[in-house]
């Protein structure tokens, strides 16, 4: 009698094993590559340091990332130490998503009604370029 109670409780201790092993096993998560920006937001981007080429160099990069540049050019000065984004047009969520995709947290809202202007958001880079996430090894 003994010899069942041991051969039963082996067999109850090995189902619950497969049981608890089948529960157990990986959940394969699907996670997206790289997140590409959900609308067309209309970027300007203005050289604010100086370097030869780097409105460009971003524009590049942000263009990749989805974004819309409409314009290259300098900024009034070449005296901006960091990189900044403002938000042109009341769309603060847009200039927010350009800002997470440089690293930068340096955003301000500048809203100046003019009826010529097609861009939502203007980046100004600054001497920061080169920490940049989205510049590393330029």
């Amino acid at each position: 009698m003994k010899r069942w109670i041991w051969i039963a409780a082996i067999c109850i201790f090995g189902l619950l094993a497969i049981v608890i092993n089948i529960g157990w096993q990986q959940q394969e998560i699907l996670i997206p590559a790289t997140q590409k920006t959900s609308q067309n937001i209309r970027i300007e981007i203005l050289n604010g340091c100086g370097k030869d080429g780097i409105a460009k160099q971003l524009g590049t990069k942000l263009r990749e990332q989805g974004f819309d540049v409409m314009t290259l050019g300098n900024a009034g000065s070449y005296a901006f130490s960091e990189t900044l984004v403002i938000d042109r047009v009341g769309k603060i969520h847009y200039a927010k998503q350009v800002a997470n995709i440089l690293g930068t947290q340096n955003l301000i809202q500048q809203i100046t009604p003019d009826p010529f202007r097609i861009e939502e958001v203007t980046v100004i880079v600054g001497r920061d370029y080169a920490h940049l996430p989205i510049l590393k090894n330029q």
